[in-house]
């Protein structure tokens, strides 16, 4: 599969996510071995600031001398920005042939029904890098809210951060402050600092 397909086929999918999301990550990771349980993650969700911070948070670390996964949304220039390492890009023969090896689960999905959507797709492909680049810690930017969102998958994280929460995604998340925090604070872990 070239680099140009695999965004054909990326294309394909729901832009947004519906419920079931972070069942469907799940479902696709486990047939990888579950390589979410052995990485390191900084969970990020918040309405204003989470690029700024993924970032900042992934600099400081590169700098530190350890090998950094970065996963952000959306990308400013090229779509291999959301996954880097060190920060340099996924290469567009990695991700043509990682959605080699996953989009099969993904029409297996969709032919029990399952609607995936791109950030799902995205998420998995993410994970599946970083595992393979060996991160010693990564930087995981949630795509909508947190609770329900597909970087969920994420059930030990090293560090949940909030940045500051307003308004946003009303229709999905909720009318009010105190439901909309209520889902972002939802990638907060018994015993993992926030």
């Amino acid at each position: 599969m070239t680099f140009e397909t695999a965004m054909e086929k990326l294309g394909t999918l729901q832009r947004f996510g519906s419920p079931g999301a972070v069942e469907r990550v799940d479902w696709i990771l486990e047939q990888f071995g579950n390589p979410q349980h052995q990485l390191q993650f900084i969970h990020v969700a918040g309405t204003n600031g989470k690029g700024s911070t993924c970032a900042m948070l992934s600099s400081i670390l590169r700098e530190a001398g350890y090998q950094t996964g970065l996963f952000v949304s959306p990308y400013i220039i090229e779509f291999r920005e959301r996954i880097q390492v060190n920060g340099e890009m996924i290469p567009k023969e990695a991700f043509a042939s990682l959605m080699e090896q996953v989009f099969p689960y993904v029409e297996q999905l969709q032919s029990s029904g399952e609607r995936m959507s791109e950030f799902e797709l995205v998420t998995v492909l993410a994970i599946l890098w970083f595992s393979k680049q060996k991160c010693d810690v990564v930087v995981f930017e949630v795509g909508v809210g947190g609770k329900k969102d597909s970087t969920n998958v994420i059930t030990q994280p090293v560090l949940s951060v909030i940045t500051p929460i307003s308004l946003d995604h009303t229709r999905m998340l909720g009318d009010h402050l105190a439901a909309i925090a209520a889902e972002k604070g939802g990638i907060i872990k018994p015993h993992c600092p926030v």
